[in-house]
């Protein structure tokens, strides 16, 4: 079976919410995950099952909401979408700021040109 901290990959294909007709104010959440298997054989997947059903079913539990930490500075986004957004934004434009300016020597400053004197005559 798995060690205490090896995880089991997967990817998320449905979540569902339905009401529950016989609570009042009671709703079934369902969420359908595929597994990357990874060398996990299917007799060690129903055992994974078993050992998840003893685990979880009938247990009181809680559902934090789900943020997208930005790897930079931590902030939360709702979407992985936003954080990506941010981390383009924010974190690569500073990021290219300072590589810019690390490349670029400063100039020296320009010297003012002579203004040309006009040729026409005054009338």
């Amino acid at each position: 079976m798995l060690k205490a901290d090896e995880k089991i990959k997967g990817i998320v294909g449905e979540v569902g919410l339905e009401r529950n007709e016989d609570k009042f104010n009671s709703f079934s959440l369902t969420v359908g995950l595929t597994l990357k298997t990874g060398g996990l054989s299917y007799a060690q997947g129903e055992r994974l099952v078993a050992e998840m059903r003893k685990a979880l079913l009938g247990k009181e539990v809680e559902i934090a909401e789900i943020f997208h930490l930005c790897p930079v500075c931590e902030k939360g986004f709702s979407t992985m979408q936003g954080m990506k957004q941010h981390v383009r934004i924010v974190h690569e434009k500073s990021k290219k700021k300072e590589t810019v300016k690390a490349e670029k020597p400063k100039a020296a400053p320009k010297k003012k040109r002579a203004r040309k004197k006009s040729t026409r005559k005054k009338t």
